[in-house]
């Protein structure tokens, strides 16, 4: 009888100890990071974009445009596209679809989630440099939306782009 309560009494204490170290341990504060940064932009996103473009030499002057395309972001504050459409006034531009793969399409995403991106006059048929702001960005990267302006000024206007999964994209010929 004494053995067994010596047995019960040392596995009662040896739970008590176990208990303690893996229960009520002090657990050091982890602080969430709840943010954004230029990591957080990363992927491909198809990106569609409304507003409207001045004709610089045209007899109409301002007209709708739209454009779509597929933006490609490494995560370090640059970016390309491909098959950047172009739609002016109901007709689509000359050259269609666009593509750049050159330096100097930059972004950077704040840690509230907001961002900018440039696209540089080389990139783009109008010559001039587009710049995107106001954007939010959401905090997994999924979706951004925001406004767009050209520095002739020629283009203005709204965007909204969402990621595309990898292999899940095609396009028509």
């Amino acid at each position: 009888m004494k053995r067994t309560i010596f047995v019960l009494v040392t596995m009662f204490v040896v739970f008590v100890a176990v208990f303690a170290v893996l229960v009520l341990r002090p657990l050091p504060k982890v602080k969430a990071t709840i943010g954004c940064s230029d990591t957080t932009l990363i992927g491909n996103y198809g990106l569609v974009a409304q507003g409207f473009y001045n004709l610089p030499d045209g007899p109409t002057g301002v007209v709708p445009a739209n454009f779509s395309m597929l933006a490609t972001f490494n995560g370090k504050g640059v970016f390309t596209f491909s098959n950047l459409n172009i739609v002016l006034n109901g007709s689509p531009e000359g050259g269609n679809p666009y593509s750049y793969t050159g330096a100097g399409a930059t972004y950077a995403c704040l840690p509230n989630c907001t961002c900018t991106f440039t696209i540089p006059p080389a990139a783009t048929p109008f010559d001039a440099t587009i710049t995107a702001y106001g954007i939010a960005l959401d905090t997994g990267g999924d979706e951004l939306a925001g406004n767009l302006e050209s520095s002739n000024p020629n283009i203005t206007g709204t965007f909204d782009s969402k990621r595309v999964a990898a292999g899940l994209w095609y396009f028509l010929p």
